[in-house]
This record gives C-alpha cells, structure tokens and sequence, in this order.
C-alpha cells in the first residue's frame, strides 16, 4: 500500500506515518507539510491513502482535496483533524474517511477496512479479491470486475477458496449445481461458464489469475491479493477485517467459517450453528 500523510505540522505527518509503517510493514508511507509540494508528489505517486489534515495554514485540506481529486482521482482521501465540526464540509467533497485526533493505529485500520475505494495492498497482483463479508473482486484501479454471468462468478469464488488445488469439472458442477447429477450436458454447462470466466479475467488484465491443467481448473494464488489467503499468513489487517462472514451470498461458504474462527481466537454471533466458543469462556 502507498500512503502519504499531509500535515503542516511535520512531526504529526511522521506519526501517522509510523502507525501506518506498523499496520503495513511492506508499504511505502510517506510525509509532506508543505500543500503545494504534496500535490505534486500525489500526482507522481497515485498513493492508495491520503492522509490530509484540513488546518493548514498555506492551503487548507479541504481546498487541497479538490485538487487531488482531479490529479489524483483513484486515491482515497480521509481528513484528519481535531475538529468535527468540518466533518459535513469533508464528505460533501465525497472523501473516503474521517479520523478525529487524537490519531491512533485503531482509528486508522478503520478507516483503511471501510475505504470508499478498496486498497490494493500488494501492486503486483492482478487483482485483489475480498472474501470476508459477501464475495467481491477488483482490478488493480479498485474497480469491481464484471462478470458477464452471476456463476462465472460463483465459480471463481469456489476456486479461490480452494487456494490452488486443482478443481474438476465433476466438483465444480456438484458445488454449483447442488441438486443435480454432474452428467455430460451438466459438465458441458459448466465449461461454458470457466471460459467466461477466463474471458472475463482477461479483459480485467488478469488472464493469468486462472490455470487450466488438462483436467482440472485452478486459482494462481501468486497472482492474487485476497484477504483470506493474508488472513491465514497472520497478516494483522485481514485478521482485524474479519467480522464473523466468509463469502456470505455462497451456502457452501460456511464450510470455511468454522476454522477460519478457530483461528482467530474471538467469539462472533454466527447464523446457523457455527460457534467456536460460549460467550462466557
């Protein structure tokens, strides 16, 4: 992740930027106090967050906002301030977040879990892939990826909660298609549907994403950002983004849930019989 924090006040630019070195070790967060000088590196850097205080004394945050916005259109913008009161004037310019000071790492990762526009945490991935909560995929622009059909889709779910094993067509056909016997026509079917769905991915730029072996189809985890795979590494913001959902519009989804619980260590109220603790352990 790309972040710049904005701060006419260097040393509160730089503790933002020490929060954010501890929640996203990997990324590259920078500071600036100077207006004018930030709007120019955000134009160079396209930074996934702008982190921008709205007092500033050369050129306010909410002055600035308005021209990140059209140097910068796919950053995500959230003010950063001591006073609420601003707080109309700052959505009224359609930013992602607001964080009242004083800043903590909590207040950040909340406003990082709830962005307008997804962070792409790892640039190298050809798309980034949400599980948690209902199932969504975004290209690299933090776009929803189109679909042409609604089980292309659920097929390409079921693939990236199999994390690169190779899945027949006989499989598939069983999780897609639960009442029904996987028979030629069925199969035939579903074949249709992995190749709209390679089409799909291809005009995303992520053909790569998907692997075709002479019998069974697969997920190229390598090519992939998605918040359950970063969960199982420990990655602490795919944990903290977890509430309780794993691909929730996917019945054969709540198979997952239960280790995926197991893992956390928390309780959460789950529909259906899934719990991993008694509320009162």
């Amino acid at each position: 992740m790309i972040t710049i924090s904005v701060d006419d006040k260097i040393a509160a630019a730089r503790m933002i930027a020490d929060m954010m070195k501890k929640l996203d070790p990997d990324g590259v967060h920078e500071v600036e106090n100077d207006p004018q000088r930030a709007i120019g590196r955000i134009e160079q850097m396209h930074p996934d967050i702008v982190w921008l205080d709205i007092e500033m004394s050369v050129m306010n945050g909410l002055e600035m906002a308005a021209l990140i916005k059209k140097r910068s259109p796919f950053s995500n913008i959230v003010f950063v301030t001591g006073h609420p009161e601003y707080a109309m004037d700052g959505f009224s310019l359609h930013a992602s977040g607001f964080v009242l000071k004083p800043v903590t790492e909590a207040k950040l990762l909340n406003e990082i879990v709830n962005l307008r526009r997804p962070v792409f945490f790892d640039r190298k991935a050809a798309v980034r892939v949400q599980c948690f909560g209902n199932f969504e995929v975004f290209d690299r622009d933090g776009r929803p990826l189109h679909f042409s059909r609604t089980m292309s889709k659920e097929a390409f779910a079921y693939l990236i909660h199999k994390r690169g094993a190779g899945v027949s067509v006989a499989e598939l056909c069983s999780v897609l298609w639960e009442d029904r016997l996987a028979e030629a026509g069925l199969k035939s079917q579903c074949r249709v549907l992995l190749r709209n769905l390679k089409i799909d991915l291809k005009k995303a730029g992520a053909e790569n994403v998907l692997i075709k072996d002479w019998n069974a189809w697969s997920i190229n985890v390598a090519a992939v950002y998605c918040d359950y795979y970063q969960f199982l590494q420990g990655d602490s913001y795919a944990v903290n983004s977890f509430r309780g959902e794993y691909m929730s519009q996917y019945s054969w989804a709540e198979m997952g849930i239960g280790s995926i619980i197991q893992r956390t260590g928390a309780y959460f109220t789950l529909p259906g019989d899934w719990s991993d603790r008694n509320e009162n352990q």
